[in-house]
């Protein structure tokens, strides 16, 4: 491998994406899972990500099932860069896959996430220069929030463009809304898991029923939860080309566990705004979107009170 030069750092030059890795304590995640389409899911990996891996590694979905998180994190900073910190919040989509690295001939479990929100810059910027996270800005609600609220709603607002046309004016809207009981889930909701291994364990056996046990028990025995994403940067001259791309390693180690439990999920139901920018029923659900909204059944709720850090990860396959 060519040695890499340093980087450059800019802190004290308005810097805004920071070293690695990064650290979050605080953070409170609701999780909503949801039957989705496999086949509808497979095809968006075989667009995004096993272009990338070409013979090398491949993805394949292990289950007719997504999830929705909404994570509320009251302190986030570099353990690197000495700058400060910020809250900050994140909503993202989650999709499991099955890793086949055809080089050594192992498997594993990862995450991956399609489509992401966040609403404070450091995360933003971070989060999609160092790994690849695709985050996009956005407003993020939550049951609690000061008036004006959206109740015992959560709520992702992002710009959405009705039509792919030179001739749209972009939106505002509310694109993912995960709607609730009143008063909503409370910062007191009951206890049920000790360990973020307990949380693991009941997470998964809700999302990847059928999956291989061993692959499971790796996954639950693993020091750090694995996702990944695909890296890569437009070519400054050709726009049609990437001068980097990769899919990279971003794994995530628990390091603080306050509690969690389950949550009635019929209690909720995901609306998925319909616009040409954001195919996310398409992409998921593998059918056309409502006129106006989609709405679909909640089959899975949870929330997680945690600290973690998001760690370096290695690159694990490169086609520049």
């Amino acid at each position: 491998m060519a040695t890499l030069p340093s980087f450059i750092s800019w802190v004290g030059h308005g810097a805004a994406s920071l070293a690695q890795p990064a650290v979050f304590t605080g953070a409170r995640s609701h999780l909503f899972g949801f039957r989705a389409d496999t086949g509808a899911m497979q095809a968006l990996v075989d667009s995004q990500l096993n272009p990338v891996g070409g013979t090398s590694v491949s993805y394949r979905v292990l289950a007719g099932f997504s999830m929705i998180s909404f994570m509320t994190i009251e302190h986030c900073t570099s353990q690197i860069d000495t700058i400060g910190w910020e809250p900050g919040r994140e909503c993202a989509l989650w999709v499991p896959l099955l890793e086949t690295d055809h080089r050594h001939g192992t498997m594993r479990i990862v995450f991956w996430t399609p489509y992401i929100f966040i609403d404070y810059t450091i995360g933003l910027l971070t989060g999609r220069e160092v790994w690849g996270w695709p985050k996009v800005d956005a407003r993020i609600a939550v049951p609690g929030d000061a008036a004006p609220s959206p109740g015992p709603n959560f709520v992702c607002t992002t710009t959405v463009f009705d039509t792919l046309s030179a001739q749209t004016q972009a939106r505002t809207c509310a694109l993912l809304t995960v709607a609730g009981p009143s008063p909503g889930p409370a910062a007191s909701a009951a206890v049920q898991w000790s360990s973020g291994r307990d949380a693991v364990r009941a997470i998964l056996g809700a999302v990847l029923t059928g999956v291989e046990r061993e692959l499971v028990d790796a996954l639950i025995n693993g020091p750090v939860i694995p996702t990944v994403q695909m890296k890569q940067f437009r070519d400054s001259l050709d726009p049609g080309l990437a001068c980097f791309q990769a899919v990279v390693d971003s794994p995530a180690q628990l390091t603080g566990f306050s509690g969690g439990g389950l949550l009635h999920a019929s209690d909720y139901r995901l609306e998925i705004a319909t616009c040409a920018s954001h195919r996310i029923v398409q992409d998921l659900l593998g059918t056309s979107p409502s006129p106006g909204q989609t709405t679909v059944p909640i089959d899975f709720a949870a929330w997680v009170a945690m600290d973690f850090k998001a760690l370096p990860g290695p690159v694990v396959v490169s086609r520049t």
